[in-house]
């Protein structure tokens, strides 16, 4: 019986090492849409991670500070923000304006993107920020 889950267990190591060697990233499309972000991946051939889940998560980009999240979600069983209108949903308010933040939706690939919220004419945007970068401008 130990035995088995000594198996189990080596399997899952080997199944996330492997995972986490593979470069797998890719963008991600962030659109605003009223009080909230829309996160997608704009790819049909996004499918669900080991147990059937996504996990979507933000934070500011500080290069003097370890990355802290602002924001996370785990969503299992459920759809697949593929497009536009099966996008994840994120409150705006989790963002300041005019500051950089990361986002990363996990499924079977990691996606990413480095966005500010930024105010031009009372009206809100997104402008992506090139790797690197942790100013606006």
């Amino acid at each position: 019986m130990q035995f088995k889950y000594l198996n189990q267990f080596l399997a899952l190591n080997l199944y996330v090492f492997l995972t986490g060697c593979n470069p797998q990233s890719k963008d991600l499309e962030v659109k605003i849409n009223y009080d909230h972000l829309c996160v997608f991946t704009d790819n049909p051939k996004t499918r669900y991670g080991f147990d059937n889940s996504i996990i979507i998560s933000t934070g500011k980009i500080d290069r003097t500070r370890e990355f802290k999240s602002n924001y996370e979600q785990l969503y299992k069983n459920g759809f697949l923000p593929v497009d536009e209108k099966s996008c994840v949903k994120i409150p705006i308010n989790f963002f300041e304006k005019n500051v950089v933040y990361e986002i990363t939706l996990e499924t079977n690939k990691i996606y990413h993107r480095s966005i500010c919220v930024v105010d031009s004419k009372d009206n809100l945007g997104i402008k992506y920020i090139d790797p690197g970068k942790s100013k606006c401008d």
